[in-house]
């Protein structure tokens, strides 16, 4: 604005003042109706005594009191039948007409996650790790393989992702890639694989890191990393102490099972569905397949750029002479980058 423009609009603003402060001479008071006292010429809003209806928390159909058909006001009083507005007693506690914002003990899913109702206000209360996400009315579910204790520290799925499970991804967010990580804004689909997948009971693959992170955020879970929450670094991946999916194959040694190939090409040559060889339990009991089968991702990459970090693979796969679970996917050559799909990768997921 230029200063001859502001200058005006002063001028424009003080005169306004003086009129508005001035008793204009041959003109009288017009009689204002008090507030509180219903008007006759005014339409009724809803509520028998002309007062609009006030939009309350309760679920659709409940009704707000006596209210009318009128708009709704929001508002966290109750539209009642007087039509009056509520008033806050003296102490500023509730009024004890005040409705409950929920029905006691109700649980739903919010945004941040489960909620509980107490004492008529809605509570985060987080699903237990072996079922961490919640689905419809608030219930605790797991989404994907059963989950196994490690420890009592965190869980880890009993199997490897199928291909079933992932299937359920993949409908539930068709063509949605957003929220993946920041590293993640470059992968725009879920499946760079073959038209055709395996069966159903046989482990995911040909998924890249960012895929797999993907289905374990939505199933309430997170790629294994370290113990306690977050990334684990390559020099670390196989120390019981700080790797998640390390201690829960071997229990810190390299092979806890009798079996002495697993299903490494040694042995059975070729994919399996999963839980096929009960000989090749991890260190605690109920985790199948961390030796041999299909190698898997983990939270452990050299940079967090994008595409073209090198991330790493854990367990061996039907490719190896023998699998451990000191096996891992390191080639100079060619190295398993962040983008990287392959027929013998898949992956599986940890809670806490």
């Amino acid at each position: 604005m230029s200063r001859a423009r502001s200058k005006l609009v002063s001028v424009s603003a003080l005169w306004v003042a003086s009129v508005a402060c001035a008793k204009l001479v041959g003109i009288t008071d017009t009689p204002v109706t008090r507030e509180d006292a219903p008007d006759a010429s005014l339409p009724s809003l809803g509520g028998s005594g002309g007062a609009p209806t006030v939009a309350t928390t309760s679920p659709a159909g409940s009704g707000g009191g006596g209210g009318g058909s009128g708009p709704a006001l929001s508002s966290t009083g109750n539209g009642g039948s007087a039509g009056a507005a509520p008033v806050s007693p003296p102490d500023g506690g509730l009024a004890d007409a005040a409705p409950l914002t929920c029905s006691e003990a109700a649980t739903r899913c919010g945004p941040a996650g489960r909620e509980v109702c107490g004492s008529g206000v809605w509570q985060p209360q987080a699903c237990p790790l072996n079922t961490p996400t919640c689905e419809g009315e608030g219930q605790c579910v797991v989404r994907g393989p059963t989950m196994i204790s490690v420890g009592g520290s965190f869980f880890i799925d009993a199997t490897e992702v199928t291909v079933a499970q992932y299937g359920l991804f993949l409908a539930a967010k068709g063509s949605d890639v957003s929220g993946q990580r920041e590293v993640c804004s470059w992968n725009q689909s879920y499946y760079e694989g073959p038209g055709v997948m395996n069966p159903s009971e046989y482990p995911m693959t040909s998924i890249d890191w960012c895929d797999a992170a993907a289905y374990c955020a939505w199933a309430g879970k997170h790629l294994c990393g370290r113990i306690g929450g977050g990334p684990i670094a390559f020099a670390d991946i196989f120390v019981a102490e700080q790797s998640q999916w390390f201690v829960a194959c071997g229990g810190g040694g390299f092979h806890p099972n009798d079996n002495p190939v697993c299903n490494s090409s040694d042995g059975f040559r070729d994919i399996a569905p999963v839980a096929t060889y009960p000989g090749c339990e991890g260190y605690f009991p109920g985790i199948f397949d961390m030796e041999g089968n299909v190698r898997e991702w983990i939270d452990a990459c050299d940079g967090n750029t994008g595409a073209s970090d090198v991330c790493y693979v854990l367990g061996g796969s039907t490719l190896d002479a023998k699998s451990y679970c000191d096996e891992v996917g390191v080639d100079a050559q060619d190295p398993w980058l962040r983008s990287t799909t392959t027929g013998y990768d898949g992956f599986r997921c940890c809670a806490g």
